[in-house]
C-alpha cells in the first residue's frame, strides 16, 4: 500500500492528478458522435443543447471524476499548509515516476539554496506520507 500512496503523493505533485480529471471532463464534455458504420457524424437526430446537457449530468455523476477530485481535496488540506522546504522536500522526492534518491534530493535541496539535514527532510516527507494515509487510503 505504500507504493501506491507513494504513486498517489508523485501524481498530484507532478500534475498527473489534474490531467486525469482534464481528460475524463473533456472525454463527456467533448464527445464526437458516431454512426452505426464508425464514421463521425454532425447530426445525431437529438438537439444539441439535450446532449450536453446529458452528458454534463454524466460527468457529474463519474465515480471515477468524484474520486479523483476528492483525493486532491483531500491531500490539498495536508499539502498547501506545509512551509516551503517541506513542499520542495516532498516535491523533489516523488519528482518524475519514480521519484528521487535521498542523495539526489538533497543535492537539489543545497543547489536551491535550502539548508536542511537529510534526518530532518526525511521526517518532513514520511510525516506527511502517515498523516494523508488514514484520508487517502479509501479513495486508492
Amino acid at each position: 500500500m505504500a507504493d501506491k500512496l507513494d504513486r498517489i503523493i508523485g501524481d498530484y505533485v507532478n500534475g498527473r492528478l489534474e490531467a486525469r480529471i482534464k481528460s475524463i471532463e473533456s472525454r463527456y464534455l467533448y464527445k464526437q458522435k458516431v454512426d452505426s458504420l464508425g464514421i463521425r457524424t454532425a447530426y445525431s437526430g437529438g438537439s444539441e443543447q439535450l446532449s450536453h446537457v446529458i452528458n454534463q449530468e454524466k460527468l457529474e455523476s463519474d465515480e471515477e471524476l468524484i474520486r479523483l477530485r476528492e483525493l486532491i481535496r483531500q491531500i490539498d488540506i495536508w499539502y498547501l499548509p506545509l512551509i516551503q522546504v517541506e513542499k520542495e522536500v516532498i516535491r523533489l522526492k516523488c519528482e518524475g515516476y519514480n521519484g528521487r534518491y535521498w542523495y539526489q534530493v538533497m543535492q537539489e535541496l543545497d543547489a536551491q539554496g535550502f539548508e536542511v539535514p537529510q534526518k530532518k527532510a526525511k521526517a518532513a516527507y514520511y510525516k506527511f506520507r502517515n498523516d494523508i494515509y488514514s484520508f487517502v487510503i479509501h479513495l486508492i
